[in-house]
């Protein structure tokens, strides 16, 4: 399977939630463990409620509510790409309308950047324009710097 390249700040972020999750897996099985042991040195062995700092049932609401902020942290972290692709779709998605009528735009060159343009707006039909942009003035014509 080929690997695709991602840019650095996701990279980043995939592996800091791939740590953090490991992280976050280690403390609940510990947090887990610590709570059988107070529960079985309680009932079984016969100490005392309040041997390791707090009341049992202290610790096991601890437990609850670690375990559960892990969850809604992973919950974000999962979704948190998600709904951040799913606005950039939708930024670049976003039809552009002039008077009323959906503007489609065609630029020549393709892919010029800068410069002068010419705007002329064509009818196709009542609801849609094509923007013809042409590059009048390349900006390298424009910006010249001036030779003495």
């Amino acid at each position: 399977m080929a690997r695709v390249k991602l840019p650095p700040l996701q990279a980043y972020f995939n592996r800091l939630t791939s740590n953090l999750s490991i992280l976050m897996i280690f403390i609940a099985i510990l947090v887990t463990l610590w709570i059988s042991i107070i529960i079985i040195s309680v009932y079984f062995i016969g100490l005392d409620n309040n041997w390791a700092g707090l009341a049992m049932d202290h610790w096991i609401m601890v437990g609850i509510g670690l375990i559960s902020l892990f969850i809604i942290i992973t919950l974000i972290q999962n979704l948190l790409p998600i709904l951040v692709e799913k606005a950039k779709e939708r930024e670049k998605r976003k039809p552009i309308y002039y008077h009323g009528k959906r503007v489609h735009d065609f630029t020549f060159p393709i892919e010029s950047k800068g410069g002068v343009y010419s705007r002329t707006y064509i009818a196709i039909d009542d609801k849609n324009l094509v923007n013809f942009r042409y590059q009048m003035i390349q900006p390298d014509d424009l910006w010249k710097q001036k030779s003495t």
